[in-house]
């Protein structure tokens, strides 16, 4: 049995990805969190305590206490209380606590492929010293370059052009990394990279506790500075619970238009809003935004020829950050619910083993007889270099991307989708489902109702008239209609699909690609049912299937045509079926491609 580790280590926090046995790739849980500070606390007999241990133990002794190794990489040795330590040993204890979770995750099974992600702009020594200080931890060692593993993963999942550029704007908690990435057949390369290194999430935890104090500061000065600065033993842990509780407000901003900080005696709680954190942050998340411009014109990609970018790290979840990215490039990003995690996902999709030596897939490329792989920065030279480079990321062909024929764009913002979970998700990438099989024929749309006409992405269909367009989600070039006031709830959706083979002749191949999506998705406990390889609805030969959602059906329909796929799902609640019914005979029966 194999066992592939993926290690994104960050400025403020490591992720943890594993495969075993060539299966896909998971998030490893460490302490009850898909996170794990970076954090490192030496104690005073040589214990080095990382991650959430090394934050509670800072409480006791601050000066042991390294919160972010990463930014230290230049510096050789550290200085932790009276303890002098080479920061590849700090660094190495992060690395060693991820592998040792990742093999506790897969029954203790040494690691055949241990996979290293970095910041695009790192040079041979910053990459050799994290090399070495990962010696010994895994029978291989990769590095990538962290861009690159945003990308891989976003054209395994939501498409990438060949030869199209995409846009990775990576807001983690100590930095800030923008880079544009181009795919050239199964390869991605670096055009070009640019960061804030001293700007992250930590730094808006910051300024959000300084906004805290400027509140409810003013009613006791003195206890406040005391609470910020005190180094006695009550006041450390009483400001640990105060900036764990700032960092909770932050994140709960992201969903909600305001939140409560609970303080402690003698101040009040506080009351901040999203317009008070947009205020503290908007002068450099807007900074962050033309780092992606001037990312573009280093890489010589004008913005019309940009294929999309895709927003990882925490902060990512900020609304502002994608209004800003709108506003700049014209193109709506995409993100995903956990953006610190992908990096480390898309690391091991980025880089496969010889099946020979671990059981792993195979490489498309060569290992070239050696150990570690490295992939290097656009415009360093490698003369005279120790470690063997490859000029790109190469993915193996069975990790198919969606080609892109058209730059997704939309004037409006995107909807909630209603479908959730992992299963679901990837039955809407591979297509969709629908529609009253067990019902009488569906009534005909009304004809004194002129229809309205929607072209986007490949396709284009008629819907009606008392319907409007509500947005769509172009990662996944998709298009929604809702009655303008009908029931709530009721929505049409479009999104289009790619394969790399002709399902004019081969339908049958398709239609089993997406069964073996659904059962998965059945397996998976994903309330799916009745799934019809071949039924007729409003005229045209569709894949049907249904799913039930707790108030709501949606019924899915799938069209094929040569290498496409278009998918059609019609949600309807308790009232409004009819309605709905309408509306997706008329977006089925119309539906055309080109």
């Amino acid at each position: 049995m194999s066992l592939h580790v993926s290690i994104d280590f960050g400025t403020s926090s490591t992720c943890t990805v594993v495969s075993v046995g060539g299966a896909e790739p998971q998030v490893v849980v460490i302490d009850g969190q898909p996170l794990v500070p970076s954090a490192v606390f030496a104690a005073a007999d040589g214990t080095l305590f990382v991650g959430h241990e090394a934050e509670r133990q800072a409480a006791v002794d601050p000066a042991r206490f390294e919160p972010h190794p990463k930014r230290r990489i230049d510096e050789g040795e550290l200085l932790l209380g009276s303890t002098v330590l080479k920061v590849g040993d700090v660094i190495r204890a992060v690395l060693q606590r991820a592998v040792g979770e990742a093999r506790r995750f897969a029954g203790g099974a040494a690691v055949d492929l241990l996979v290293l992600t970095h910041p695009a702009d790192w040079g041979s020594v910053r990459a050799a010293e994290l090399r070495q200080a990962a010696t010994g931890l895994g029978k291989e060692i990769v590095l990538v370059p962290e861009p690159v593993a945003a990308a891989v993963f976003h054209s395994a999942g939501n498409g990438l052009p060949d030869g199209g550029a995409l846009a990775v704007l990576d807001l983690g908690g100590g930095t800030i990394d923008a880079s544009v990435v181009r795919k050239q057949g199964a390869s991605f390369q670096v055009l070009a990279t640019k960061g804030e290194p001293n700007f992250g999430g930590a730094d808006i935890d910051q300024l959000l506790l300084e906004h805290v104090g400027e509140l409810v500061g003013s009613t006791d000065p003195d206890a406040w500075r005391k609470l910020v600065e005190g180094r006695e033993m009550p006041d450390r842990r009483r400001r640990r619970v105060l900036r764990q509780d700032v960092r909770g407000a932050k994140e709960t901003l992201s969903r909600h238009a305001y939140t409560d900080v609970p303080m402690p005696p003698p101040f009040p709680d506080a009351h901040v809003t999203r317009a008070d954190l947009e205020k503290l942050i908007a002068a450099p998340l807007a900074r962050a935004a033309d780092l992606v411009l001037a990312t573009l014109h280093d890489g010589q990609v004008p913005r019309r020829q940009l294929a999309g970018v895709f927003l990882v790290g925490g902060s990512s979840r900020i609304p502002m950050v994608a209004r800003l990215i709108h506003e700049r490039t014209g193109v709506v990003p995409a993100t995903l619910d956990q953006p610190e995690t992908v990096v480390a996902r898309g690391a091991l999709r980025a880089v496969r083993l010889d099946p020979g030596r671990s059981g792993g897939l195979a490489p498309t490329g060569t290992w070239a007889g050696t150990t570690v792989r490295d992939y290097p920065i656009p415009g360093q030279a490698t003369r005279g270099d120790p470690l063997s480079h490859a000029r790109t990321v190469v993915m193996t062909g069975d990790e198919p991307t969606r080609p892109v024929t058209k730059r997704p764009t939309a004037k409006r913002k995107s909807r909630t989708p209603w479908i959730a979970g992992a299963g679901a998700v990837a039955i809407a990438a591979v297509a969709g489902v629908a529609a009253l099989l067990l019902t009488d024929t569906p009534p005909q749309a009304d004809p004194a109702v002129p229809a309205q006409q929607m072209a986007a992405y490949d396709y284009h269909f008629a819907y009606p008239g008392g319907w409007r367009p509500a947005g769509g989600d172009p990662a996944k070039f998709q298009t929604l209609v809702e009655p303008a006031g009908g029931p709530q709830g009721a929505l049409v959706a479009v999104e289009e699909g790619r394969l790399t083979f002709d399902t004019d002749g081969d339908r049958n191949r398709a239609v089993q690609l997406l069964r073996g999506e659904y059962e998965k998705s059945v397996a998976a406990g994903e309330k799916f049912s009745l799934f019809t390889p071949s039924t007729s609805f409003a005229g045209r030969d569709v894949v049907y299937y249904r799913e039930t959602l707790p108030a709501a059906t949606v019924e899915w329909y799938t069209l094929y045509k040569g290498q496409f796929k278009v998918s059609v799902g019609c949600k309807y609640g308790v009232e409004g079926r009819d309605e709905v019914v309408r509306a997706c005979e008329q977006v089925v029966g119309s539906l055309a491609l080109g």
